[in-house]
């Protein structure tokens, strides 16, 4: 028997366990998926693209799944979700100013996570462990607390001028990571804390590690291009991040936010 679902798809959603439930995104739909690990899976792009926020037909995503209008003009596309200490939307219109209270002016936690090893990053309080999932992460461990988006971002460029604030994706698949005690590791990062911003230091917190749906790790990855090869097909080994992996060929479904596909699953 053979399961097929299409739509617009969006980044996977995942919920924690042991290991992490993962679901499939398609028009807004939930599609469970960590359960397919171990079975005959296929992807087909559609030959249709189109924006998220405004679902106008578009030929190439900006940001992940914009049109250039929307990615030039919403502010949850600016330049502080990359560069957080460089957040400005409280100077802004009256929209930046609403995201500003709803999403900048709130507590973020600076964190480090070992991905394809030890890396700082910057999240909203409400997003762990969701973020280091995304990161596909094998263990997290939160650092400070801040009370606006700008400071943890200034601590995070602090720490990131002595340690990585990137994952190397195809370590990260490959689960070629050295083990690091990252609560040992804490002290180290600290001493490169700005020292105007220590007193968003915590102390108490512990790290955690996340297991994910893997069967078999690729000895070497191979990235699939949906672009130039409109369809993907094979036994799915393994998700981990926001990847899908058929032994050594893996697909980043978040590239492809936007797009409209199709999924078979031989149960």
């Amino acid at each position: 028997m053979t399961t097929v679902v299409s739509g617009q798809l969006e980044k996977m959603t995942h919920e924690d366990g042991q290991p992490i439930e993962y679901s499939l995104v398609l028009d807004e739909e939930n599609i469970p998926v960590t359960h397919r690990v171990g079975s005959k899976t296929s992807i087909k792009f559609l030959g249709k693209i189109a924006c998220i926020e405004c679902q106008k037909k578009i030929k190439k995503t900006y940001g992940e799944g914009y049109c250039y209008p929307c990615f030039s003009e919403l502010p949850v596309t600016d330049l502080c979700m990359v560069k957080p200490e460089l957040c400005e939307h409280e100077f802004g219109d009256e929209t930046d100013q609403e995201y500003f209270q709803q999403y900048c002016n709130i507590d973020h936690f600076v964190y480090l996570s070992l991905t394809s090893g030890v890396k700082v990053g910057v999240t909203r309080h409400f997003n762990i462990p969701g973020r280091w999932i995304d990161q596909g992460a094998i263990k997290g461990l939160i650092i400070a607390k801040t009370p606006q988006r700008k400071f943890a971002g200034q601590i995070e460029v602090a720490l990131a001028e002595h340690m990585a604030d990137k994952t190397n994706w195809r370590k990260m698949l490959t689960g070629d990571v050295e083990e690091i005690d990252l609560e040992d590791f804490r002290k180290k990062a600290l001493e490169w804390a700005p020292s105007d911003l220590k007193k968003y230091i915590v102390h108490d917190e512990t790290s955690r590690e996340l297991a994910y749906p893997i069967n078999e790790s690729p000895k070497k990855v191979s990235s699939h291009n949906l672009e130039k090869e409109p369809e993907l097909s094979g036994v799915l080994t393994g998700i981990k991040g926001q990847y899908l992996m058929f032994g050594n060929k893996v697909i980043n479904l978040r590239k492809y936010t936007g797009y409209y596909v199709e999924f078979s699953f031989e149960d």
